[in-house]
């Protein structure tokens, strides 16, 4: 498969290396020199430096053998463009993808497909809904949501003395009963997908996909006591897309107990004109008069959204050094800050590049797939499907079918909304939503099996 990737920043880059690892042909087109050479020496790729929006340079990029083309610069109109031109010049291309974060592009609503573009992904959105995501599930770090099913997925290191640590999986549930699965292990730098003989030890790091209502349990089991209080207090720090995005998703009562602070009086302005119900406080989050006039320090919860990182990190440790209860912080450019967070006094992180890769890789990959997410930088993948009247094992008992110990099934949603952690005698059917946990490697023989 070749692959066209217009940009060769962060996104373009996290999303190369994992095609690359599949063997796939990667060429990358960007108008800076600097981070085409950057790419060609990092990954196993082409580039070419040009225009995107030059025909010759498309051409010369592999526009008219290119199978798929993503755009991820930071141009909205250059992303737009681009792929524009290839969907009417270059008919090879069955997928383009285009990212676009303009809000006078595609409204407050989710995006959709224009100018023959195959898909588009807005990064703000992404991360958007992984905030609301960790908000909903009531557990502030390293959680995952599904929105077709109620499960979550979260991350945690087994600590020595864990009823987790130096157990075979098959005998885990004698000890900790509950409707979950482990679905990923890293150890010792590598990530692989368990099975039953798999004995778990103390420093592994975890990946757990848990039946929403019971989650606070398991995670108090893994972490100690979880204090999921009532929040009736949220303060965003910064009135950005990425706040805008989040308000339009809350529901009415939940946008009465917000207070937003951005120190920009237009901002500011606008915000209190689209949403009458938050208090909206022009100010520098890094004045402490601020905090302390009005009570900021009182939030049940924090989320920072600013265009800047480490700002986002500082008020969210300066909030909860306070007495915030907890804090929401957003890293949307140095993804290096992620592995710094674990570190820290932050319930949770949120990273942009991170969210939007795994909706590119979903388009990508096409199919019947309603949601992905990677674990373990990308070693392990978790996918949401859908099955429909089309799937060739429908009907057939999971005891019946021939998973290669490539895959789990690690939870099932029917259509009528139960929710269950399926066994040997769980039969496929129209409308179930299931998760599927693999190693990244084995990602062809899932989409085979659900093709």
């Amino acid at each position: 498969m070749n692959v066209l990737i217009i940009g060769a920043g962060r996104r373009g880059l996290r999303l190369a290396k994992h095609l690359i690892e599949e063997d796939k042909n990667v060429t990358f087109l960007d108008s800076n020199s600097s981070r085409c050479q950057s790419a060609v020496q990092k990954l196993d790729c082409m580039a070419v430096c040009g225009s995107a929006t030059d025909v010759d340079k498309l051409i010369e990029a592999g526009a008219a053998e290119a199978d798929a083309v993503i755009a991820v610069t930071d141009n909205d109109e250059v992303n737009l463009v681009s792929c524009g031109i290839i969907a009417s010049q270059f008919k090879n291309a069955e997928t383009t993808i285009a990212a676009i974060r303009s809000i006078s592009y595609l409204g407050d609503g989710m995006s959709k497909p224009m100018l023959g573009i195959s898909h588009i992904v807005n990064p703000d959105q992404e991360a958007a809904h992984r905030i609301l995501g960790v908000i909903r599930s009531g557990l502030y770090k390293d959680v995952i949501t599904f929105p077709d099913s109620h499960f979550v997925l979260f991350t945690t290191k087994i600590q020595k003395g864990s009823k987790f640590s130096n157990i075979k999986l098959i005998d885990l549930k004698k000890k900790v009963p509950g409707q979950y699965v482990v679905t990923g292990i890293k150890r010792r730098g590598k990530a692989f997908v368990p099975s039953g003989p798999t004995e778990i030890n103390a420093g592994d790091e975890m990946a757990i996909i848990v039946d929403e209502e019971e989650s606070k349990t398991l995670f108090e089991e893994l972490r100690g006591t979880l204090d999921t209080g009532k929040i009736n207090r949220i303060l965003i720090i910064g009135a950005t897309r990425i706040s805008r995005y989040l308000l339009n998703l809350f529901t009415p009562q939940e946008k009465k107990k917000v207070i937003l602070v951005d120190k920009d009086e237009v901002q500011c302005q606008e915000f209190c004109e689209l949403f009458r119900d938050i208090l909206v406080l022009q100010g520098s989050v890094t004045d402490e008069t601020l905090w302390e006039d009005e009570k900021l320090y009182k939030a049940d919860l924090v989320i920072a959204v600013t265009e800047n990182d480490e700002l986002n990190i500082i008020t969210s440790l300066y909030a909860k050094s306070l007495g915030a209860k907890r804090v929401i912080s957003l890293i949307k450019t140095n993804n290096n800050y992620l592995q710094l967070a674990d570190h820290l006094d932050i319930d949770a992180t949120i990273s942009t590049t991170n969210a939007t890769v795994d909706a590119l890789m979903k388009y990508i990959r096409g199919g019947s797939i309603e949601t992905l997410h990677s674990l373990f930088d990308g070693d392990i993948e978790v996918y949401e499907y859908l099955i429909n009247e089309n799937f060739k094992h429908l009907g057939k008992a999971l005891k019946d079918v021939d998973m290669r110990g490539k895959a789990i099934i690690a939870g099932v949603q029917r259509q009528n909304g139960e929710n269950f952690i399926p066994g040997g005698m769980y039969e496929f059917e129209i409308g179930d939503t299931v998760i599927v946990a693999v190693h990244h490697e084995e990602h062809n023989f899932v989409q085979e099996f659900f093709s």
